[in-house]
């Protein structure tokens, strides 16, 4: 079997606004200051840049995890940009994390609100993994290589 780098073909030109991936997740909550202050105190992320109303209530929020980034924003009645608590339904997507520690990540989480799915287990593929649903409907399955 030859061996494959996956990474001969990746793109290597900066992206336009520094800072940013190529592929970024944008994500709805009804709160963005509590899905900031979950993902910031519990998860270890850091918010990059917040945008406020006129009335000082956070819309928009760009948080960085290890390089990669995703953007937070505040879910809309009567639109398409629902959380999935709004609509009662399983998000359509799974974040995958690795960290270093997944049974400390799972235990934190759930402290804070999330709810485990599946609890820390061994994958076939080498990895320690819990799946979780955070407080605002999304699902994470967090891992770490072992």
């Amino acid at each position: 079997m030859k061996n494959i780098n996956w990474f001969d073909n990746v793109e290597q030109r900066p992206h336009p606004w520094p800072g940013l991936n190529w592929l970024t997740t944008s994500i709805y909550v009804e709160d963005v200051c509590k899905a900031v202050s979950f993902y910031t105190e519990v998860m270890k992320m850091v918010s990059i840049f917040e945008l406020e109303d006129d009335n000082g209530e956070l819309l928009f929020a760009r948080i960085r995890y290890r390089g990669s980034n995703f953007i937070v924003n505040k879910a809309e009645e009567n639109s398409t940009r629902l959380s999935p608590v709004n609509t009662n339904q399983v998000p359509s997507f799974i974040f995958y994390l690795y960290t270093d520690d997944v049974k400390k990540m799972t235990t934190e989480m759930r402290d804070a609100g999330a709810i485990i799915l599946i609890e820390p287990e061994i994958q076939f593929w080498g990895d320690l993994k819990a799946r979780l649903k955070d407080p605002f409907g999304y699902w994470w399955d967090i891992a770490e290589k072992i």
